[in-house]
């Protein structure tokens, strides 16, 4: 990229000067706009030497979804109103959120500038996914350019809700347990050892409670090296196992059938299906390009494995609603609203039906969730604090004398 040469006042009216590396001088007008410097003076200059160049934090910072959601409803909202769209992708650089940002719209104007199309220059860049692309590609062939990426950003959104909602489900209880298991272990490796130092000094016979409280903390002193060592391992072939892709498959699979935790996924999974589908056969995608674009979607590699054999099956001829109703796939609902939706030749208007049960659904499971993990965190937690307080004081009451 090129190297800019500035001079500008602060807010407070100090001269500033300095370069500035941007894609174009109206990103760098803007970029110095973003830090509240007013340019006096900019022009094009030699990049400085590779030692002296300090690279900016935000270029490593990953493209957000919502940055991307915001990005192509402006580009839609520019294309409807007539602004040419190489005119629009100028726009889109000068007023991107981050530098991440505005280089992805900047190697796409490029794209275009070179006679590619919006689709393929789109196709390049990881943040939009293959529905976006091949949304991008039937807008660009159909003449409804703004229609289908406005489409295209509503997609997104529901899929970033979606799976925040889902992903906020899931980090309660396993911050929770997480929490719940240091502080059992500040209370036998920190507080009972300095415990049993004081009332061994008063040389009394404490009781048993206190003592089997004093005998299981000595016990995880004395194998936490053993401890430590298998937990290391574990993590390990854990991690190993989970990026080997069988492991993962079986890993996603079993997920799936955990009670409760295993509803919500499949319930998001389906949600995430309806929605897609929905808005793909909405924009005209046909049928099997839309599954092969919504099973790229599926973080779970199980699902995304049904869906690919449910493509297939389309393929030979079968009906969808056969192979989406393998069990711990989805949930029941979705193959038989899919099976009207065939038959009446409405399954875009079904998949929108469906997937606005099942969200709202989601967010009772999870409401549900909740209301399950925080009485059994709060039984657990204060357990483990409670006997330990208890037998604190017991062995306290009887090293001071008390009967």
């Amino acid at each position: 990229m090129p190297w800019y040469t500035y001079h500008a006042l602060d807010s407070n009216g100090e001269p500033q000067h300095g370069t500035i590396e941007a894609e174009t001088l109206s990103a760098a007008r803007w970029a110095l706009r973003e830090d509240k410097l007013r340019t006096r003076e900019l022009r094009e200059c030699d990049p400085p030497p590779s030692w002296l160049r300090l690279p900016d934090p935000r270029a490593l910072m990953p493209v957000k979804s919502v940055q991307v959601e915001v990005s192509l409803r402006q580009l839609a909202m520019m294309l409807r109103s007539g602004l040419p769209l190489l005119a629009s992708l100028e726009t889109l650089i000068e007023q991107a959120p981050g530098p991440g940002m505005r280089r992805v719209w900047a190697r796409v104007r490029d794209r275009v500038e070179q006679g590619g199309s919006l689709a393929d220059a789109l196709e390049t860049q990881r943040p939009f996914g293959h529905a976006t692309v091949q949304l991008a590609r039937l807008g660009e062939e159909s003449g409804n350019l703004d229609l289908v990426l406005r489409r295209a950003a509503d997609s997104m959104e529901k899929r970033r809700i979606l799976k925040q909602t889902t992903i906020n489900a899931l980090l309660y209880p396993i911050i929770t347990l997480v929490s719940a298991i240091g502080i059992a272990s500040y209370m036998v490796l920190g507080v009972i050892p300095q415990m049993e130092r004081f009332l061994n000094a008063l040389g009394r016979r404490l009781p048993p409670i206190t003592q089997s409280l004093l005998d299981f903390s000595n016990l995880i002193q004395r194998h936490a090296g053993n401890l430590l060592v298998t937990l290391v391992m574990s993590v390990v072939v854990f991690t190993g196992v989970f990026l080997w892709p069988p492991g993962r498959l079986r890993i996603d699979r079993a997920l799936l059938r955990i009670p409760l935790i295993g509803g919500i996924l499949r319930t998001a999974a389906t949600a995430l299906f309806s929605r897609s589908m929905s808005i793909l056969l909405q924009s005209g995608i046909p049928l099997l390009e839309g599954l092969r674009a919504v099973q790229r979607l599926h973080n779970n590699r199980w699902i995304a494995a049904r869906l690919d054999h449910a493509r297939r099956e389309v393929m030979d001829g079968h009906p969808l609603s056969e192979p989406l109703a393998a069990p711990f796939t989805y949930t029941p609902m979705l193959p038989r609203m899919v099976a009207v939706g065939e038959a009446g030749g409405t399954l875009d208007e079904v998949l929108e039906e469906v997937a606005d049960f099942h969200e709202e659904s989601l967010a009772h499971l999870i409401k549900q969730l909740s209301a399950l993990i925080e009485p059994a965190i709060i039984f657990f937690v204060g357990g483990i604090v409670g006997y330990v307080y208890i037998a604190f004081f017991v062995g306290l009451f009887a090293a001071t004398g008390g009967r």
